[in-house]
């Protein structure tokens, strides 16, 4: 049986909405200007919109009406690509550079407990529903909470254990006064 309550939904609907309004902030204040999105990010879309169209055109031709469980799965494998291709770059970063200075620890650590209360939600609803074949029916979001879980593990191990700092290092984009008299 599929798990997908309302709150995933609300949820979904929420993380869409709150993305829009990140993205017209970025067109806002001329960040495409001066840094356009690079020619895998239009791949990726262009990929990603050309193969949401071919499956719906094609289910309607094949199925005479649109899948539209099978196009939220497509959805949903969409979304856990970008989920995976939005860590690697930091844990990548963070090995390269042996630091995790520059990011905030405690939005990992919350992102780590929205991926763990997702999946107690997910067991949760299929210990209510006495159905552990609900795990099965909602593979991305299944799939999200494992990713999330694994990469905010890893980014604890490389902040806490790999790369630990000082605490009187901190990290700045923009040279301080502090800075200033210790280069002197």
């Amino acid at each position: 049986q599929i798990t997908v309550q309302r709150n995933d939904v609300a949820f979904a609907i929420h993380a869409l909405l709150m993305a829009c309004f990140t993205l017209s902030q970025v067109g806002l204040y001329d960040s495409f200007k001066a840094r356009p999105p690079s020619k895998r990010v239009y791949l990726f879309l262009s990929a990603t919109g050309a193969f949401c169209s071919l499956y719906l055109l094609s289910t309607r031709i094949l199925q005479g009406k649109i899948n539209l469980l099978g196009f939220l799965y497509v959805l949903g494998t969409i979304k856990i690509i970008i989920t995976i291709a939005k860590y690697i770059p930091q844990a990548l970063l963070n090995r390269s550079r042996k630091s995790t200075v520059g990011w905030n620890v405690n939005n990992v650590i919350l992102d780590l407990a929205g991926g763990v209360l997702s999946l107690l939600q997910l067991v949760g609803d299929c210990a209510d529903m006495r159905d552990w074949t609900g795990i099965t029916g909602n593979p991305a979001k299944i799939s999200i909470a494992l990713v999330t879980i694994c990469f905010d593990l890893l980014f604890l191990v490389q902040h806490y254990i790999l790369y630990p700092t000082d605490d009187s290092a901190s990290y700045t984009s923009f040279p301080t006064v502090e800075h200033s008299i210790a280069i002197e």
